[in-house]
């Protein structure tokens, strides 16, 4: 997700004045940068947004969902492997963040690090194709989901 877009930052100083007041935020965003070592969501994929923001009085509550497909290679045959992140999400964003919390930036919160984290987090590292993957012969090197071979193992 780029920075340019302001899609994700949602305006809050009216939200602030009282603790319980809400402020829902839906937003659909190209993905943009979203991999780890064994699946990524592919570059400009649709990642769906559903969120809530709530005054709390430590800062906002920001909790909802986070949907994006995903798409990596196999761990036991290398073919494509597909599935869909559906991530829930509860954070807070605080004034003075920290490694456990989120930037709240005056009148202004940007979701952008809570969608990415989230993502990158929920992605498979070692992903399979389906849980009854046969995966390749060590020996002959073939794909035993789609055809036998004659080697031993």
């Amino acid at each position: 997700m780029r920075a340019a877009d302001r899609s994700l930052v949602a305006p809050v100083a009216a939200l602030r004045r009282n603790s319980g007041n809400r402020l829902r935020v839906e937003a659909v965003r190209a993905a943009h940068d979203l991999a780890v070592s064994g699946s990524r969501v592919p570059e400009g994929s649709p990642v769906a947004v559903d969120l809530v923001l709530e005054s709390v009085h430590e800062g906002i509550l920001v909790s909802g969902t986070v949907r994006a497909s995903w798409e990596g290679a196999c761990r036991r045959c290398l073919e494509t492997a597909t599935g869909d992140l559906v991530v829930e999400v509860r954070e807070l964003c605080v004034e003075n963040a920290d490694e456990t919390t989120y930037p709240l930036g005056g009148d202004e919160v940007d979701l952008e690090m809570i969608v990415h984290d989230a993502c990158i987090l929920d992605l498979p590292l070692a992903p399979l194709c389906g849980e009854g993957c046969r995966g390749l012969c060590p020996e002959c090197g073939v794909n035993r989901n789609v055809e036998t071979c004659s080697c031993a193992s």
